[in-house]
C-alpha cells in the first residue's frame, strides 16, 4: 500500500524536464548551471563551438543543438558576428523549471524569484481554489484530499514534492480554467525553490500539512468562499518564508 501511494504522488515525466535526451541534455544542463549561476555573465561569449566541443568531449551537432535550446529558454542570443552572448536576466523563461533549478538555491537573485513567484501564486491561486470548489470532479476532490494528507515529512523530500505538486496542479485542473491549468510548471518550479529554501528556514511541517488539508477540505465541501480564504492564508505564510529568505541573503 505504502508503495502505491507513493508511486501515486511521483512528478510527471513532462514536469521534471523540458530537456531532450543523451549528450544534448548534458551539455545544455552543463551551460544552463553556468550560465544561471553566473559564471557566464550578462554580455558574456560563451566559448567558441570548437572550444565547447574540445572540452566537453561531445561533437559539433550536439553543441549546436545545445546552444538552440539555451535560446528557446532566453538564456543565450547567437549572431554570426560574435558566436553565443548571454541575455539579460529580463530576457530569462523564468517560468521554466530547469531555468529556475539551474540556480543556486543560496544565491539572492533566487531568494527574489522565490518572493516574486510567491507575490504571482497569491494572485492566481485562492481564485483557483474557489473555482475547483465549484467544478471539481469528485475524482479530482478525491485526489486533492489524498495529496494534502500524503504531505508528510517522514516520507522524504522526494515524495513531499510529488503530493504536494499533485495537490496544487490537481487545484489549477479542476479550477476549469485552460490557462490556470498551464499554470502547472509554475507551480513546480517554485517548490524546487521552496523545499531548498526550507533547508535554510525549516517550516513547521505539521501547520503545512494542516494547511493544505484545510484547503482540500474546504474543496471538497464545495465552499469557494472558505477555499479562497484558506489557500490565501496559505500562501500568505509561504510570503513569509520568501520574505525572510531575501533578508536573510541579503544579510550574507
Amino acid at each position: 500500500m505504502d508503495n502505491k501511494k507513493r508511486n501515486f504522488f511521483e512528478l510527471p515525466d513532462k514536469v521534471l524536464t523540458s530537456l531532450p535526451t543523451g549528450a544534448v541534455k548534458d551539455t545544455v544542463e552543463h551551460l544552463g548551471r553556468k550560465i544561471a549561476r553566473g559564471e557566464y555573465p550578462t554580455g558574456a561569449i560563451l566559448p567558441r563551438e570548437d572550444e565547447l566541443v574540445d572540452s566537453l568531449g561531445v561533437s559539433r551537432t550536439v553543441v549546436r543543438e545545445a546552444i538552440k535550446v539555451l535560446c528557446g529558454k532566453g538564456l543565450v542570443r547567437t549572431a554570426r558576428r560574435y558566436g553565443s552572448r548571454v541575455c539579460p536576466f529580463d530576457d530569462w523563461n523564468l517560468l521554466d523549471p530547469d531555468v529556475i533549478r539551474w540556480h543556486d538555491p543560496r544565491s539572492p537573485q533566487t531568494a527574489r524569484i522565490y518572493a516574486e513567484a510567491t507575490d504571482l501564486r497569491l494572485i492566481f491561486e485562492p481564485e483557483a481554489a474557489a473555482l475547483a470548489a465549484v467544478n471539481a470532479s469528485r475524482e479530482q476532490r478525491d485526489t486533492i484530499l489524498a495529496a494534502a494528507r500524503a504531505i508528510h515529512p517522514l516520507d522524504g523530500q522526494e515524495s513531499m514534492i510529488g503530493a504536494d505538486y499533485m495537490f496544487h496542479a490537481t487545484i489549477l485542473q479542476a479550477s476549469g480554467n485552460q490557462m490556470l491549468s498551464q499554470l502547472q510548471n509554475l507551480i513546480y518550479a517554485v517548490m524546487l525553490f521552496s523545499y531548498a529554501a526550507s533547508q535554510r528556514t525549516p517550516p513547521e511541517e505539521k501547520i503545512a500539512r494542516r494547511n493544505h488539508v484545510g484547503v482540500a477540505e474546504a474543496i471538497d465541501s464545495g465552499d469557494a468562499e472558505l477555499a479562497r480564504g484558506r489557500m490565501k492564508d496559505m500562501l500568505v505564510q509561504n510570503k513569509a518564508m520568501a520574505d525572510k529568505l531575501v533578508a536573510s541573503t541579503i544579510q550574507e
